[in-house]
């Protein structure tokens, strides 16, 4: 019963939602709640104890309050290819949608 408590109350899985047509990001947990506009997001890469993961926030406080957007990468080969895996499909898209400038390498 503890372990159901703590999965409920510490691990619900929270969705992120980019609504192209206002132009602002939400945060799905139990209800929608905005959290900023386009104009206003940064991503960035925290690095935690030999793993990383990427987040977003607001440009002027991104290190104050940000919201992790990945799972934690390590430097095994599984995790790298799991990392490449997730900036292809979906950190591109979502940084092109927002308008922030991707550089890919070309193939």
């Amino acid at each position: 019963m503890v372990y159901f408590l703590y999965d409920l109350f510490f691990k619900i899985p929270v969705t992120y939602i980019f609504n192209r047509s206002e132009k602002c990001i939400y945060r799905k947990l139990f209800f929608s709640k905005k959290i900023m506009n386009f104009d206003e997001m940064e991503y960035f890469i925290m690095n935690e104890s030999g793993s990383c993961y990427y987040v977003i926030g607001k440009k002027r406080n991104q290190f104050v309050k940000n919201y992790k957007i990945s799972n934690y990468f390590s430097g095994s080969k599984a995790s790298q290819r799991r990392e490449d895996e997730y900036i292809e499909k979906i950190l591109h898209p979502v940084l092109k949608a927002v308008g922030i400038p991707v550089d890919q390498p070309e193939q």
